[in-house]
């Protein structure tokens, strides 16, 4: 099955955006220039700009999204 050049560049798009935000959480996590607190702040206001941006989008991209950060914030509070 051939692959469809949309969908594989905005798979592309979104998982690269996603590696780059994670490092960059973990490595400032690291240096100690962010706390736990700091990282579930930027985890929420990733779900509100989600919120606001969604509209009347019923794609389900949104709901995905939300999905994994939510995700990501139940990561945070147990670790």
């Amino acid at each position: 099955m051939p692959h469809d050049p949309a969908t594989l560049s905005a798979g592309a798009v979104a998982l690269s955006t996603s590696a780059i935000t994670a490092a960059l959480v973990f490595r400032l996590r690291r240096l100690g220039i962010l706390d736990e607190q700091g990282e579930r702040e930027i985890y929420e206001h990733a779900l509100l700009m989600l919120e606001e941006g969604q509209g009347d989008d019923d794609s389900g991209v949104f709901d995905a999204a939300r999905e994994l950060i939510e995700e990501q914030l139940r990561a945070s509070r147990q670790a």
